[in-house]
């Protein structure tokens, strides 16, 4: 039964029915005359070498990476620059381009008066190149910023919660839970709200509330951080957060409970900071406020990159505080503050992994597997869970519903 289990899991990524989308951007909506104007994203695939998300030895392969038109069953999304001029509709004005994608989210933003150049081979700046229609690589000649979508912008409820991209859903829940429940009933509320933080300002941190939330009840809680340069706006913008909670909670998959997002970058990952934070600060106004758990075996702390690292610092320090951890595309063999020896981590559940083209997929200390293997070293227990993808927001949210789904409170 678990077999068929994993297996159907893995065919999830695997079988994706596609969707025409017309991605349309009006001259009117922008200041500067338009004398050109192209698409740019993240709409690159590949074909994922991962089987069963047990791998824990591997590094990250660099497989080939291809445009939209090129997409075959079997490929997974992958971070990367996607590059598409637009073209002028002479009737209506407006520029415009029809892809055929499987159902995703996909960052996205427009390109104006560019000039396309030869790709750079300076490894530093790789970053900045962009894969064209025929599956070759170009920089733009002169580098600026994309602009998000005029009618689509960015999702940045708050002061320090700036988003870069705009955000396009394809696909329905059932495609994938990542999307945004198609029946109101089953959506959660969220909002965000100031509080005094550790070092005496004033900061902001998103609560998610289930859909039905009862102030008299006693709602488990679950901490998510973001990653490096992130804050408390991420998990909800770029990864969909409370689409997936809902839309798990709704089919049963998972227990409605509230969950929390801080931004942790204004500490300069300083991780005693944070963890003061969040015990000190957050988690007693909280429960004051609403109506979460107090009872340990009801709380967990996740997070991405610096924030995985963070939930490795949290999980050495606080197994009396958290039940489950989720370490995503991060971890932490050693370093001063990081020790395994603590007697009570063998009571706690800690699930770890990353992408299996992620940058965490490394050999420093701070890579997935010299931790999962000092782990193992301990005799600690852990889940491994590795997933399609790179260090990007096609891993993290898939990571949190499995964390959601399948670890928290069994």
């Amino acid at each position: 039964m678990a077999e068929e289990k994993k297996k159907t899991e893995q065919e999830r990524f695997l079988k994706k029915k596609l969707y025409d989308v017309t991605i349309t951007l009006d001259p009117a909506d922008i200041e500067e005359k338009i004398e050109n104007a192209a698409l740019i994203g993240e709409f690159l695939f590949y074909r994922s070498n991962l089987k069963d998300h047990t791998d824990e030895t591997g590094m990250a392969e660099g497989d080939e990476k291809f445009p939209p038109s090129r997409y075959e069953e079997g490929m997974c999304q992958i971070g990367g620059r996607y590059f598409h001029p637009l073209e002028k509709d002479p009737e209506t004005g407006l520029y415009q381009i029809t892809l055929k994608l499987p159902a995703g989210v996909y960052p996205y933003g427009f390109q104006v008066n560019y000039e396309l150049g030869e790709a750079t081979t300076d490894p530093r700046m790789a970053w900045q190149n962009l894969m064209t229609e025929d599956g070759t690589y170009h920089s733009l000649k002169e580098f600026k910023p994309w602009i998000s979508d005029p009618k689509n912008p960015p999702y940045a409820p708050t002061k320090d919660g700036a988003q870069m991209n705009s955000e396009l859903y394809v696909g329905t829940p059932d495609d994938m839970p990542h999307l945004p429940a198609t029946d109101p009933a089953v959506k959660g509320t969220l909002t965000y709200m100031s509080y005094n933080d550790i070092v005496g300002n004033v900061r902001t941190m998103g609560v998610y509330l289930p859909a039905g939330y009862d102030r008299f009840g006693e709602y488990p809680l679950i901490f998510v951080s973001h990653g490096g340069g992130g804050n408390e706006v991420d998990w909800f913008s770029q990864g969909g957060l409370a689409n997936i909670m809902d839309n798990l909670i709704a089919d049963g998959r998972t227990e409605p409970a509230v969950v929390v997002t801080m931004n942790n970058s204004v500490y300069d990952w300083n991780f005693a900071l944070i963890d003061q934070n969040v015990i000190q600060c957050i988690l007693p106004l909280l429960q004051k406020m609403f109506a979460v758990t107090n009872d340990p075996k009801r709380m967990a702390f996740c997070g991405l990159s610096m924030g995985g690292i963070t939930t490795m610092y949290t999980y050495m320090h606080h197994p009396e505080r958290f039940q489950y951890f989720g370490c995503f595309s991060a971890g932490y063999a050693g370093g001063e503050g990081f020790t395994l020896e603590n007697p009570r981590l063998k009571d706690v559940t800690l699930m770890i992994g990353c992408a299996e083209e992620d940058i965490s997929y490394n050999e420093r200390d701070i890579g997935t597997p010299p931790t999962i293997r000092a782990l193992k070293a301990k005799g600690l227990p852990y889940i491994p869970y590795f997933v399609p993808g790179s260090h990007d927001w096609f891993c993290w949210p898939e990571m949190f519903r499995h964390f959601a789904q399948e670890i928290l409170w069994k």
